[in-house]
């Protein structure tokens, strides 16, 4: 499994929630248009990359950063908690 951090500023409405429902098929919201997602290769990951760039307009970003095992258990929020304790599997 690979675990990705998937941030998002897009401008339309509609778009922005296809591109949300979408990503909530792959992992947890964990701001509004910030996502940790996982896929179990890259070829999964480039079609959903694919699948998202359709809602995608000029001028909008969507960004993958790749979270290793390392870098989540060194992850932690403002007040010091660990913040990535993304699970092995996601059950939808």
């Amino acid at each position: 499994m690979h675990t990705w951090l998937v941030c998002f500023d897009i401008t339309d409405d509609r778009s922005r929630r296809r591109v949300g429902d979408l990503l909530e098929a792959y992992g947890l919201r964990v701001q509004r248009s910030v996502f940790e997602i996982s896929v179990r290769s890259m070829p999964e990951l480039e079609a959903l990359r694919g699948q998202l760039q359709r809602w995608l307009e000029p001028g909008d970003d969507l960004r993958f950063y790749h979270l290793c095992a390392p870098c989540r258990a060194a992850s932690m929020n403002a007040g010091g908690d660990r913040v990535a304790e993304f699970p092995l599997l996601v059950l939808v």
